[in-house]
C-alpha cells in the first residue's frame, strides 16, 4: 500500500482575521448579547447612570454631537471607529455614530483592538 500525499488544492491555508475583521466580528458579538447601545439618547442615558462601560464615536461623527456626548461621558473612555456610518449601517441596520458597550469585557477587548491612545481616559 503506498500513502499518497494530498494534492494542493486540497490543503488548506489558515488565515488570520486582520484588526477590522476582528473588531467588526467582535461588535456583532457585543450586539447579539444585547450589550450595545446604538444612538445618542440611549447612549447619553446610559453614560449618566453608570451603566456604559466605553463609548464608540463612528469616523464621521459631526464635531457638535462628539462633544456633547465626550461631556455626558464623563469618566467613561470615547474612542472613535475606523468605520463611517454607512459602513456600520450593514452591520447594525441603523445609520447612527454614537454606541455604548455596556459590558466590561466588551469594552476592554475594544480597546485593545481600536487604534490610537483613548482620550478621554
Amino acid at each position: 500500500m503506498r500513502w499518497s500525499r494530498p494534492c494542493r488544492a486540497q490543503r488548506r491555508v489558515i488565515r488570520m482575521p486582520d484588526r477590522t475583521e476582528r473588531l467588526t466580528g467582535l461588535l456583532t458579538m457585543c450586539r447579539k448579547a444585547g450589550k450595545l447601545l446604538l444612538g445618542f439618547d440611549a447612549v447619553k442615558d446610559a453614560a449618566r447612570q453608570g451603566q456604559a462601560a466605553l463609548v464608540l464615536l463612528a469616523a464621521d461623527v459631526s464635531p457638535k454631537t462628539e462633544k456633547e456626548i465626550r461631556f455626558y461621558a464623563g469618566d467613561v473612555p470615547v474612542r472613535m471607529l475606523p468605520f463611517q456610518m454607512d459602513a456600520l449601517k450593514v452591520f447594525f441596520r441603523k445609520r447612527t455614530a454614537v454606541y455604548g458597550v455596556c459590558d466590561a469585557g466588551f469594552a476592554g477587548k475594544l480597546t485593545e483592538l481600536l487604534p490610537g491612545p483613548a482620550e478621554n481616559e
